[in-house]
């Protein structure tokens, strides 16, 4: 049996591991985005994948709140050069957070790019989450090499602003994840997937064997 053609993305597609079980709102766009706080009771693809990024954001925090527990504070002085590590990994997520996802390739059936962008777009925001919140991660490391809070802190200020920019799924956000996926003039149908109601018990119930 050939092997299912998203496997190159992840080795599930969305009907399996939790996405939308009903088509594609075909035709929707960012102004049916009814907001951040509303989506979180819609129980869209859109709602969970806010709901995870917003507790994923809660964990920087926690670390920021235990960190003096963590390093040793010296009080005495930081040698400047501990903070050009932290200066480097902003500037590399910084420029290449962006650049996920990558654009798809034009021409596919609706259906199966509805699919397609649907991963690429939770790959992007893993992606992006994970590069921006290595900027906060450094810091605690070279915080206890420096024995110094500030230097955690500094990663903390850097990373954090980086994490909301680029990870956190906002209208805005997603918006500019489109373009990306629709720059080699594809059709995403980003937020047709996005938004697509969750199937009810009868429905699910109709599709087994």
């Amino acid at each position: 049996m050939a092997p299912p053609p998203f496997s190159m993305y992840s080795p599930k597609t969305p009907e399996g591991d939790g996405g939308p079980q009903t088509a594609p709102v075909f035709g929707a766009g960012p102004g049916d985005d009814p907001g951040y706080l509303a989506s979180l009771r819609g129980g869209t693809e859109l709602g969970r994948m806010r709901l995870m990024m917003l507790a994923l954001l809660a964990a920087p925090l926690l670390i920021l709140a235990i960190m003096p527990l963590i390093v040793e504070d010296g009080r005495g002085d930081v040698p400047p050069w501990i903070y050009l590590p932290l200066a480097a990994v902003a500037l590399a997520a910084l420029l290449a957070g962006p650049r996920a996802p990558r654009p798809m390739a034009p021409g596919a059936d609706p259906g199966v790019a509805a699919r397609t962008a649907l991963m690429m777009f939770r790959q992007a925001v893993l992606l992006r989450f994970a590069l921006a919140e290595g900027v906060i991660l450094l810091g605690l490391p070279l915080a206890m090499v420096a024995h110094s809070e500030l230097v955690f802190v500094a990663g903390f200020v850097l990373g954090y602003p980086l994490l909301v920019w680029l990870a956190l799924p906002t209208r805005s956000g997603i918006e500019r994840m489109r373009r990306r996926l629709e720059s080699r003039d594809a059709e995403s149908h980003l937020w047709a997937v996005l938004l697509a109601a969750p199937a009810s018990p009868l429905d699910s119930a109709g599709t087994g064997p």
